[in-house]
């Protein structure tokens, strides 16, 4: 679980000082939504290989090398010059997230089953808390006026160090692949299989609010509302927070009410938060929106992980193709968001999050899951190990 709360904080560490970097290099937002395609990108990239790399290494091994190659990707973007190496700087780090994506998931959901309950939305609870506390790290950076540069570089450390650690903690079961020595080897270039292509549009439409809300809320507080720092990185921090809660909560609550239930609850509420920020008159509006949107956002994808792991073929390679699509939804809503408010202005691209939003809701059956279980010997690895 830690190793999630590490990962999300590194990645909100960089998203929360995007207004800084779009200042100092000037940027227009349509410039700054070109830049931003970056990460999806090189993440679209190194998801097509990462279950693969996953399967053959073993998840620990994967996201224990993914995490060197992410904390050097964090350095790059805040020493950029121009637009263009902005871009080439995100592309990297996109490149870096994929095998610590792959691996922490495929992780959670193993030791998940070994346990014989779900964990897959406690682990992304910590996720939220990471990216709260990231945010608020980096809100309290750029207000008392730390560059960018310095502040990424003590993050890489701290992620690094931190990375390195836990990952040596973890059940020795999680460093083989898992897999049937046996079966055919999966393909090294995955696409989404078509039993979870409408699982997959289910996670990219709500991933994709989640990701424009980490990326523009600060923007959008400071540009429509004239708030400054740290006030700006309120509503990221509501939504993180909320976003924690409801995933802390959300194994209890999928098992109480059903994970179909919860995802059209979930959904909902979140749709609700969006139309209160976009309609909002005033900052605490918008915070209290971004609150509802964080618990909307809370624990879609925990259930569309858990739901992917479930279906048939390689649980490596069903959870890289869920998160190809659904974390290039996260990746690319803030590209699109930029777009339309060049064109038309922030709120009308805040506006445009409800449609993918919608989708989900319209999607949220998918998230059924059959029971499964682990090879015995993997089974009892994993539960020693665990305990």
């Amino acid at each position: 679980m830690a190793l999630f709360f590490i990962y999300s904080f590194s990645i909100s560490s960089w998203l929360i000082r995007i207004p800084d970097i779009q200042h100092s290099l000037a940027l227009e937002p349509g410039v700054l939504a070109v830049c931003l395609i970056g990460m999806p990108v090189g993440l679209v990239i190194a998801m097509a290989f990462s279950g693969i790399v996953v399967d053959r290494l073993g998840p620990r091994n994967a996201f224990r090398y993914g995490f060197w190659f992410l904390a050097a990707a964090l350095l790059i973007p805040a020493l950029a010059s121009n637009a263009v190496w902005l871009f080439m700087a995100l592309v990297l780090l996109g490149l870096s997230m994929g095998p610590v994506e792959v691996g922490v998931n495929v992780a959670a959901d193993r030791i998940g089953v070994a346990l014989g309950r779900t964990i897959m939305s406690r682990c992304h609870g910590f996720w939220s808390l990471g990216l709260m506390s990231g945010g608020a790290v980096g809100s309290l950076a750029a207000a008392y006026g730390l560059e960018p540069h310095i502040h990424m570089a003590l993050v890489a450390v701290l992620v690094l160090f931190a990375s390195q650690v836990l990952a040596a903690r973890l059940p020795d079961a999680l460093s083989g692949n898992g897999a049937d020595p046996n079966a055919e080897k999966a393909p090294v270039f995955v696409l989404p299989p078509r039993n979870i292509v409408l699982l997959c549009l289910f996670g990219f439409g709500m991933l994709m609010v989640e990701g424009a809300i980490t990326d523009w809320s600060a923007i959008y507080l400071r540009d429509v509302f004239g708030a400054v720092a740290p006030a700006t990185g309120f509503a990221f921090t509501a939504f993180g927070l909320v976003m924690a809660i409801g995933r802390l909560a959300g194994d209890y609550l999928s098992m109480r009410f059903g994970p179909v239930t919860m995802a059209r609850v979930c959904c909902g509420i979140g749709l609700a938060g969006l139309a209160l920020m976009i309609f909002a008159a005033n900052a605490t509006m918008v915070i209290v929106g971004a609150a509802g949107a964080g618990f909307g956002v809370s624990i879609i994808f925990p259930l569309a992980v858990s739901a992917a792991a479930g279906r048939d073929g390689s649980a490596a390679v069903n959870v890289a193709a869920l998160s190809l699509l659904s974390f290039t939804g996260f990746l690319i809503g803030p590209p699109i968001i930029g777009f339309v408010t060049e064109l038309f202005g922030l709120r009308a691209g805040m506006g445009f999050l409800l449609l993918p939003a919608l989708m989900s809701l319209v999607l949220a059956g998918q998230v059924r899951v059959k029971a499964r279980r682990l090879d015995d010997a993997a089974l009892g690895a994993v539960r020693s190990e665990a305990a």
